[in-house]
């Protein structure tokens, strides 16, 4: 019998969960990180965005947990936390037809510009989760792994959490950041046995060796011939029916690892489970019938098992009630494509966490005080999962998906854009307030129509594809309305968003300062409200040249 009573008790010792515990033990809150396994330990979501990496530094700055700034920029993982970590300084997607070598005109190579704020990483996540972990008992947070929570209660004063080993363990509040197999979801029967989302999928995937950078498989002539490569950030392999991920660990200058994880992720619609091969097999069979990703893939060696998933979605009824909170994949998941879980997680923690350390000094959780939490998480899934769906959708053809992206990418670029703008709003004040301001903005799905032209454009993307599925139009006619609408759309002019023949973006720093000076002259409400900055506070951060 455990007789000490603790603030706050988390089941799941992830990267969710390390990162809540750092925060709370930071705050000097007595923490209980509770973990079934133990670290170092294998763990997928290996990818950042921009978003990701920049929630990272506010959530280090705001609550002064530098071991969770580190995690925002390769050259601090690499200095601080471990020498086994690529880097993103791309998004690639190449879109293959059965039996054919990869046409160069069907892939798209997408460069974000650079900041001294934050940057992208490829994280292996054994080495990260594990840090952060080690930060978190730095702060005071007790740690105790192979400890199999089986039941709980919630009693008026506390909780009670009840171990496989007999042992009993006492808080004032239960956070489960564990995962689809969350012990609070399934005992509360929060689980529905068929989540109402759109996305099916299923994924295989594993860690290799050995093989080729995708850019030396192709001659010089069939590169983009952009400032970067498709090698520098994650590479998607896009086909009818599903797409590969390629995050290679081994990218930048200063990594030891010789590790790439690969995955392949399948529309369940067009490839249903199957139990008469393993899933190495499929993994394999698939790639066959593509010669350039036979290619690419020539030589490489499996480090660790397979592993096949069934259906990847997931929901939560609810994600608060007397005393929890279901943390981000405990409540819910959609599939890793544009890698938007880290997004949803790291956002859900700045908004909860907050609301989570005044009930704890105002000894009053009552389920009201979370109700920002809540609606965040549920607005994010369902978001995610009308943009995975419609990408899944939008592979049957080249012509739908090359237009497609151009919608994820304004989608993500206005999103990065909200992030940095908060950054630099807090240089100017050096006010850690500025950073509750983004729980201000507006949630996914709920500007009316007409009030938000990205809104208004993801909807009218997701109707015209119903109609395609429904046979009342054909797929190039469906692409030539969306391309129509980027085209009218009141877009950065960085890009020419509506040809469909510019497939390639290359945000240099001259088109950053081209994007940012039409935000500031020629864009209307409500674009022109995430333009409300000044760059000359980005000389407070000083730029690692090596970054």
């Amino acid at each position: 019998m455990n007789h000490e009573k603790y603030d706050v008790a988390i089941l799941g010792s992830g990267i969710a969960g390390a990162v809540l515990a750092a925060i709370l033990g930071r705050q000097g809150f007595r923490v209980l990180l509770l973990e079934k396994g133990t670290h170092p330990r294998f763990a997928v979501g290996e990818a950042m965005q921009p978003q990701s990496s920049m929630l990272l530094w506010i959530l280090g700055e705001r609550f002064d947990v530098p071991e969770i700034q580190n995690l925002s920029c390769t050259q601090k993982i690499l200095r601080h936390v471990t020498r086994n970590c690529g880097v993103k300084k791309t998004f690639g997607f190449l879109y293959h037809d059965e039996g054919q070598w990869q046409d160069p005109n069907k892939g798209h190579l997408l460069v974000p510009p650079p900041t001294p704020l934050a940057s992208e990483s490829h994280l292996f996540r054994a080495d990260i989760d594990h840090y952060v972990v080690k930060a978190a008992v730095r702060y005071g947070a007790t740690y105790r792994d192979r400890t199999d929570v089986v039941d709980f209660s919630l009693e008026d004063d506390g909780v009670v959490l009840r171990a496989a080993s007999g042992e009993e363990f006492h808080a004032r509040y239960l956070v489960d950041a564990t995962g689809h197999k969350s012990l609070v979801a399934e005992k509360l029967g929060l689980r529905p046995e068929v989540p109402p989302l759109r996305t099916q999928s299923r994924t295989i995937f594993t860690h290799m060796r050995g093989f080729q950078r995708y850019d030396d498989t192709i001659a010089p002539h069939e590169r983009p011939g952009l400032s970067r490569g498709y090698y520098e950030g994650t590479l998607h392999h896009v086909i009818d029916g599903g797409w590969f991920w390629v995050i290679r660990f081994d990218n930048v200058p200063g990594s030891e690892s010789d590790l790439t994880s690969v995955g392949l992720t399948l529309d369940m619609r067009k490839y249903p489970q199957r139990t008469d091969i393993t899933p190495e097999q499929e993994f394999w069979d698939v790639v066959n019938r593509y010669p350039s990703i036979v290619r690419h893939l020539q030589g490489a060696e499996i480090t660790r098992p397979w592993v096949g998933t069934s259906r990847l979605q997931f929901t939560a009824t609810d994600s608060v009630g007397k005393r929890f909170f279901l943390m981000s994949h405990a409540h819910g998941f959609i599939d890793a494509l544009y890698s938007r879980g880290m997004i949803n997680t790291f956002e859900t923690i700045h908004a909860f966490a907050p609301r989570l350390i005044q009930a704890l000094k105002d000894d009053d959780f009552a389920v009201e005080r979370f109700e920002y939490p809540k609606r965040l998480q549920d607005a994010m899934l369902l978001d995610n999962d009308r943009m995975v769906h419609n990408s899944f959708r939008s592979f049957a053809n080249f012509e739908t998906w090359n237009a497609f992206l151009r919608v994820w990418l304004v989608n993500i670029l206005f999103g990065d854009l909200r992030m940095f703008r908060v950054c630099l709003k807090y240089l100017e004040t050096g006010d850690k307030a500025e950073f509750a301001k983004l729980d201000a903005d507006p949630l996914p799905l709920e500007p009316a129509p007409g009030e938000d032209p990205l809104e208004d454009m993801r909807r009218f993307t997701d109707a015209t594809f119903d109609r395609w599925e429904a046979g009342e139009i054909d797929a190039d006619q469906a692409a030539t309305l969306v391309f129509e609408v980027l085209g009218r759309a009141p877009l950065p002019p960085i890009h020419p968003w509506g040809d469909p023949a510019a497939h390639h973006a290359d945000v240099l720093p001259e088109k950053l300062r081209q994007m940012i000076e039409w935000g500031k002259t020629e864009a209307k409400w409500p674009m022109n409200r995430w333009f409300d900055f000044d760059l000359k506070y980005l000389e407070r951060l000083r730029p690692d040249p090596a970054a």
